[in-house]
């Protein structure tokens, strides 16, 4: 009796702690993109306004090529704000364990933001910058619904899952 008491609530609460731990780990990634936004606002106030001009691909960068987000944003976040707990390549192809292994950082910037100063009225055919994330997962890590989605830091610095 006892046993199959247990049972029971074993099958009732397993799915709900797997549920609140995905949940967890989305909440600590979009923390670490509030903080990496918060650590780009430091950057660009340093930097006479200029984001910053980074590569996208670490990994696949030409010897002097442009250098790793995180290299540029060490002084202003810790090394462990640019790891999302989630981070594990599907791809078989990439060679590494996880994309902050690899990269430096589990976001990708977007270059859209290299060579522009805040302000700068860079407008896409199809939609404003600021409709853009400056950084989000390097690929969808994070299951929402049954469907893989990833999370983004827009330049208002919000954050978002998308």
């Amino acid at each position: 009796m006892v046993i199959s008491v247990i049972a029971l609530l074993s099958a009732i609460l397993l799915p709900v702690t797997a549920s609140v731990r995905g949940y967890a780990r989305r909440t600590h990634c979009l923390s670490n993109l509030g903080q990496l936004g918060k650590a780009i606002k430091l950057y660009v106030d340093d930097n006479e306004n200029w984001y910053p001009c980074a590569t996208i691909m670490p990994s696949t960068e030409p010897e002097g090529g442009l250098p790793r987000i995180c290299d540029l944003l060490a002084t202003y976040a810790a090394p462990a704000v640019f790891q999302c707990p989630d981070d594990r390549p599907t791809d078989p192809e990439y060679p590494f364990p996880s994309y902050f292994v690899g990269e430096g950082s589990s976001y990708q910037w977007v270059e859209l933001f290299n060579h522009h100063k805040v302000g700068d009225r860079v407008k896409l055919h199809w939609m404003n910058l600021d409709q853009v994330p400056m950084m989000y997962d390097y690929e969808p890590f994070h299951r929402r619904s049954g469907k893989a989605g990833i999370n983004g830091l827009f330049l208002d610095s919000h954050v978002e899952s998308l």
